[in-house]
This record gives structure tokens, C-alpha cells and sequence, in this order.
């Protein structure tokens, strides 16, 4: 675990310990407030989805800010039994759980919230029933259907409607409706993303139309996420988005994502000038994550970083910033994937002005069972 080095409230952010994750809290209201004005003027509502960061303080400003369904979602049972602790009633687990412990937890969780939980197969309807009818308990299910990523989900169109009718006829759990995610798709043509978006929503759409044509009430379409949340929060028939990254963002996402700006990011410190164009920093791949993608360093015009090892970062100057980095110097970096850096601390530093103003606990940091 990371051991807390608190700083008092006040404390000009350059004076915190590196490397710190910080999140601009000026930065994170207004991204919160981009979206959620979005749902505010529409049916569907945003579900926010809280593994991004992990964090309940900002769990709360996003279900504050209006424009949600009430609820959060969350990618594992861990990460329901953190947001259950920190007051959230409602909560979508958008994942398979099929291991006998996952379910009685997730049961367990059922005594005190609404729990939703994502199945693909008739065997894990089967399971959850049992469990659920041991516990004396009702689970809302979501049947998730496979558009794009070919990861988890069952085929749209007559493979749904026939897990549906399983749901319906298991004791103790109560069909709620039906999910997709279709994955980030990059935004070169933004026509193109729009078109391919409403594309695999729509097969969600066309399997709610089979599903309610079979006399079965579909009362949750659940699709689409940051990439696309103004193109699924449009489409008539989708009743929720499933958002995460738009509060914190990361560089990955803000290639695509323009009207959000990055709200957290990690401060480092210039430990090393081992020669002419390059700088060593105190955070690597332990620090910043080692994703498929490295992080930025916006605030030096022209600067990268090329290579990250468990603990340092290499940074390559060009000449004409070369001579104003010196050892001591404070470097932001903003990480690739957010997701990730997240994971790897337990406290954010939220500061405002430049100055820290609370420290919030990533509580359901680890919490990847």
C-alpha cells in the first residue's frame, strides 16, 4: 500500500511529494458538467462508470450533477462491495461473474442495494439463481450482447431472446434488459465513428424489438460510453450510457474527446540531466502504468518521453527547451490511460488554484475480483 505523506490543506501543489496523482478540481467539475448538461436535457441518462477512477468523492460530484439514473457501474464485485460501503444503492456490476464466491458476494451485496449483474450464457443464469434463491435474495439481470469487441456477450437477435427467456423463467432474479459495449473507436472520421456507432446500437435496439415482440417488458438499454455518448444518448430506445472516462480523461482519450480536458495528472520531479536533451524523472512504469500508450508532457512545448522503466522516466528535450529544465524541476505528465495510473496509487491530491484542497481516497483501488 502506498504510505500517505499528507501535506496541509493550502499547500501549493509544486510542494507535494513526487510522484503524486493530482486531479484539478476547476478541470474535473467542468468535465462533469459537459456531460451530465448533455443528459440533463435528455431521456437516456448517464450511468457513470466509476472503474476510471475508482474513487467515491467523485463518484458522488458525478451523481450530484444530475443527468444520471441514480445509480453507478462498476467492472467487478469488488469495486460494488467499496461503492456499496460509501452509500451507493444502486449499482450495475457490467460483467460476467461466474466463480461461486463472486455470486454469494454479489448476493451478499443484494441484502443492502439493487444489484445488476451482465450474463452471456444460460449456465451463469443458472448460477445466480441458485445463489440468489440460498440468500433469499433477487438480482437484477442484464443480458450483454456481443456487437464488436468479441469479448464477452451473447449474439444480438435470437440467441438474446432465447437468454432472456432462461432469465425469466429462473427463480430469484429479475430481467432487467439489455447491455453492449462496443469499445473506443478512433475518431479520424468522426462520420465514420457516428455511422458505426448507431450501427451495433441499433442491433441492441432491433434484439429489444424481438425481445418486446415476445411479450417480455425490456425496461434497460444500456450502450455506448465516453466515445460516443452524444451519439447513444440520441438514439430513441436507449435508456442509459455507460460513462466513465469523461470526469478524469486521459492523452488517449482527449485525441478524440476534445471538449474534455485532462483533470488528473501526475507530478514528478527532474532527478537526473545525464546528458545535453534528456532528463530523467522520478516516475516510470510503477508510477504512471505500463499500457500500450506513454504519457504526455504537455507542459514542455515539443518535449516526449520515450522510454519509462519501473521507477524513472526518460524525457528527450529539444534544444530550445533543454537549457530551462534543471535538476528539481517539476514535470506534469498526463498518462495514457487513466484507468491504469489510477489503479496504481491509493490518495489523490484534488487541488484547486494550485493549491491542495482535499486528499480523496482511490478506495476501490486492487479491487480487481
Amino acid at each position: 500500500m502506498e504510505r500517505p505523506i499528507f501535506k496541509p490543506v493550502g499547500t501549493p501543489v509544486e510542494q507535494l511529494d513526487t510522484p503524486a496523482l493530482v486531479v484539478d478540481l476547476t478541470v474535473l467539475e467542468r468535465n462533469i458538467e459537459t456531460l451530465h448538461a448533455f443528459f440533463r436535457q435528455r431521456q437516456p441518462k448517464v450511468r457513470p462508470h466509476v472503474e476510471s477512477h475508482r474513487c467515491p468523492a467523485i463518484a458522488h460530484k458525478q451523481l450530484a450533477a444530475g443527468g444520471a439514473v441514480g445509480g453507478i457501474c462498476v467492472t467487478t464485485v469488488g469495486q460494488a462491495e467499496v461503492f456499496a460501503e460509501h452509500g451507493f444503492h444502486d449499482i450495475f456490476v457490467a460483467n460476467a461473474l461466474v466463480t461461486t464466491q463472486k455470486i454469494n458476494r454479489l448476493c451478499a451485496l443484494a441484502h443492502h442495494a439493487k444489484m445488476t449483474v451482465a450474463v452471456d450464457h444460460p449456465k451463469n443464469v443458472q448460477a445466480l439463481s441458485e445463489a440468489a434463491t440460498a440468500h433469499g435474495v433477487t438480482l437484477y439481470v442484464v443480458v450483454d450482447i456481443n456487437t464488436r469487441l468479441y469479448r464477452c456477450g451473447v449474439e444480438p437477435g435470437h440467441p438474446s431472446v432465447d437468454l432472456v427467456r432462461t432469465i425469466r423463467e429462473a427463480q430469484h432474479l429479475n430481467f432487467a434488459g439489455l447491455m453492449t459495449y462496443e469499445g473506443p473507436m478512433p475518431a479520424e472520421n468522426p462520420g465514420e465513428v457516428a455511422a458505426d456507432s448507431r450501427k451495433w446500437i441499433q442491433q441492441v435496439l432491433d434484439t429489444r424489438e424481438m425481445v418486446e415482440k415476445a411479450g417480455i417488458h425490456v425496461s434497460v438499454v444500456s450502450v455506448g460510453g465516453t466515445y460516443n455518448y452524444e451519439i447513444a444518448g440520441t438514439m430513441a430506445g436507449v435508456t442509459e450510457v455507460l460513462a466513465g472516462s469523461y470526469a478524469l480523461m486521459d492523452s488517449r482519450y482527449c485525441q478524440f474527446r476534445r471538449q474534455f480536458k485532462p483533470a488528473a495528472r501526475v507530478l514528478t520531479t527532474v532527478m537526473s540531466r545525464p546528458e545535453p536533451g534528456t532528463a530523467i524523472i522520478d516516475a516510470g512504469q510503477k508510477a504512471i502504468g505500463s499500457d500500450t500508450g506513454l504519457p504526455m508532457a504537455e507542459d514542455l512545448p515539443d518535449a516526449a518521453v520515450v522510454s519509462l522503466s519501473a521507477e524513472h522516466g526518460r524525457l528527450r528535450l529539444p534544444g530550445d527547451v533543454d537549457g530551462k529544465v534543471s535538476l528539481g524541476d517539476k514535470v506534469w505528465l498526463t498518462p495514457w490511460d487513466i484507468g491504469t495510473c489510477v489503479n496504481l496509487y491509493d490518495y489523490l491530491h484534488a487541488v484547486r488554484d494550485g493549491k491542495l484542497e482535499v486528499i480523496w481516497d482511490i478506495a476501490a483501488r486492487g479491487r480487481y475480483r
